[in-house]
């Protein structure tokens, strides 16, 4: 396992790597919200902000990817806002993980 990974981590790894675990966690967190919203017994409340966490962290995603891309063809990254970005994904999927609705 060790020979698959660089020898050395710098901050130009480490971006690649916090940017790719906020993109992949708010697209998880974007399929998971429009999962709940198809539920059936949802009061249209509970539907709109499903879909609106849905649709957001899609974006958010997709903003993520985005900004992973440039890193990846250009060199050209943020630690500190990669370092923010995956702390907010990451905070953003507990948070909608705990408002999940109960199964029924």
């Amino acid at each position: 396992f060790q020979h698959c990974l660089p020898r050395r981590m710098n901050a130009y790894l480490l971006s690649v790597y916090f940017l790719l675990i906020a993109a992949l966690s708010q697209a998880l967190i974007g399929g998971f919200a429009l999962k709940f919203s198809l539920q059936r017994d949802l009061p249209t409340r509970q539907w709109r902000m499903w879909v609106a966490f849905g649709v957001g962290t899609l974006l958010l995603a997709l903003h993520h990817s985005y900004t992973l891309n440039l890193a990846l063809q250009t060199g050209l990254y943020d630690f500190r806002q990669a370092i923010l970005v995956m702390l907010a994904a990451l905070a953003t999927s507990f948070a909608v993980w705990q408002l999940r609705p109960p199964k029924s």
